[in-house]
């Protein structure tokens, strides 16, 4: 069965950690980052996220490494903050696949907008699970794609 390393990122209380116990099991919690595994779609997930942002950029290069993929967990009451663009353009520099969720839509359902015109947003509630396991599945739909196509590529 296949691997894939994804990365969870976002501002401290985004939710990540409530978003990770509806994805991993056993989720394993230090005070510098979360880790966990799964299996979804026929693959075995390892899943890391560093605590704060500012752990991250502490971390960045050794959590990104052999990274297929990323989950951004936006707080919706806050928006998309310096903290998210920095990650945000991180991934995109990495050039994998990456989503962000839109979480706390309990608190704030209004619709959030980003400049990054081809990321999905997926509105979440990490506190009851809304949308995170759908989110889940389309980033390793998208993740699949995007090694069908290099892997096209490559052959022609």
């Amino acid at each position: 069965m296949e691997t894939k390393k994804i990365l969870v990122l976002g501002d401290s209380d985004s939710g990540k950690r409530t978003t990770l116990k509806h994805i991993c099991n056993n989720l394993v919690e230090t005070e510098a980052a979360s880790y966990g595994k799964t299996i979804a779609n026929n693959k075995k997930l390892q899943i890391f996220s560093p605590s704060s942002a500012e752990r991250f950029q502490f971390m960045k290069d050794i959590l990104s490494k052999n990274m297929d993929g990323a989950i951004i967990v936006i707080d919706n009451t806050q928006g998309i903050t310096p903290n998210c663009e920095e990650m945000i353009d991180f991934v995109e520099e990495k050039g994998v696949p990456y989503i962000i969720f839109a979480n706390k839509q309990d608190l704030n359902n209004n619709p959030l907008y980003s400049h990054y015109p081809r990321v999905y947003i997926i509105p979440t509630k990490a506190i009851s699970g809304k949308g995170v396991l759908e989110g889940l599945n389309l980033l390793l739909e998208l993740m699949e794609n995007k090694y069908a196509n290099e892997a096209h590529a490559i052959s022609h």
